[in-house]
């Protein structure tokens, strides 16, 4: 990929220093720098790790005797450029040899169908949509415009997926949601999961995450929301709007998160368990009660994350509290003792 400075200025809304029609292959750090790349700098202590001839992306005012791009805020520009430079956004439409698209599909315009992907009876494909190979798309599943699913994703039949949707390899979006009723005999019995998922706009699902089908109704993942690697999604979630969360986290069936909430890595959340909008939750943390709006919580059971801290800290003083006891129990022995033998 080539691209010429000023291109990047346009398109950055940046402020051009220098040669404008120099070209730049890709971006760099400090560390790594190279004539043929755009270094970014955010943090303009580091400009003096960069070569003299390399060109930078880097703070107002910053740029001089050098070609490079002047920006407010050069690390909010980030995700801009390195979508220039990325090569996944830059597939040839059409469908591969391999691939199997039932007749009844009705698939966009610019779309790319990579080797072995299955498309299924009654889907929909937007326009310029990307599926990686081996993707597998059941029956009647609807896909938005401009969406990016990666080598073996499977959504099976009936999932709503929005506009501008990216989901990693190994993701698994509509499976069965974890319905079982125990018999008199001791047997479990399944529940039929007869719901659907829908994921709406801007959402993107990390590697090998999972987002199960309601057991009737819809878990919805709401626009905007990212999820890390290894997520899970049960049946009859309702997710807000530009919520995270990181690796590894867990919502138990029916749980509800509010718009713009933070779930860092590790944390577990109980069935049918309510979380405010705007909350914070501190990594392994399980939460087991409804949490109210706004507020940061930690530990297990999940509280209020000053109080969690206090309690946290009044633990770690509890081998030194023990200590005193024993010497107190030892004092009073000797006491008694002493007392006897009067």
């Amino acid at each position: 990929m080539e691209i010429t400075l000023s291109r990047i200025a346009e398109m950055t809304g940046g402020k051009l220093v220098g040669d404008g029609s120099r070209i730049v292959h890709g971006v760099c750090s400090p560390g790594d720098a190279r004539e043929d790349m755009l270094c970014i700098v955010w943090d303009k202590n580091l400009l003096a790790l960069v070569p003299d001839g390399v060109p930078v992306l880097s703070g107002a005012g910053t740029v001089s005797g050098r070609d490079g791009v002047e920006m407010n805020h050069p690390k909010l520009a980030l995700p801009g450029i390195l979508s220039m430079f990325d090569r996944r956004n830059r597939q040839e439409s059409g469908v591969h040899s391999s691939a199997t698209v039932h007749e009844s599909c009705i698939i966009g315009s610019d779309v790319s169908i990579g080797p072995g992907c299955v498309i299924s009876k009654g889907a929909r494909i937007g326009d310029r949509c990307v599926l990686q190979a081996n993707v597998f798309v059941g029956e009647s599943v609807l896909i938005g415009d401009d969406c990016r699913l990666e080598a073996g994703v499977a959504l099976q039949d009936l999932v709503e997926i929005g506009r501008r949707v990216v989901i990693h390899s190994g993701v698994r979006v509509g499976c069965d949601g974890f319905g079982f009723i125990p018999q008199e005999s001791g047997r479990w019995e399944k529940i039929p999961q007869i719901g659907t998922v829908v994921i709406e706009d801007d959402v993107e699902i990390g590697a090998n995450g999972s987002v199960d089908r309601a057991t009737f109704g819809a878990t919805r993942i709401g626009a905007g929301t990212k999820l890390g690697a290894l997520v899970h999604v049960a049946h009859n979630c309702e997710v807000g709007k530009n919520c995270v969360m990181a690796g590894y986290v867990a919502l138990g069936g029916s749980t509800k998160i509010g718009d713009g909430t933070v779930l860092a890595g590790l944390v577990g959340v109980a069935d049918h368990v309510t979380v405010g909008k705007g909350v914070t939750i501190a990594g392994r943390s399980g939460v087991t009660k409804n949490i109210p709006d706004g507020i940061t919580v930690s530990g297990f059971p999940a509280q209020e994350h000053r109080q969690e801290n206090r309690f946290q800290a009044s633990l770690r003083r509890v081998p030194s509290y023990l200590e005193r006891l024993r010497n107190l129990e030892r004092e009073v022995e000797r006491l008694k003792s002493a007392s006897e033998d009067r």
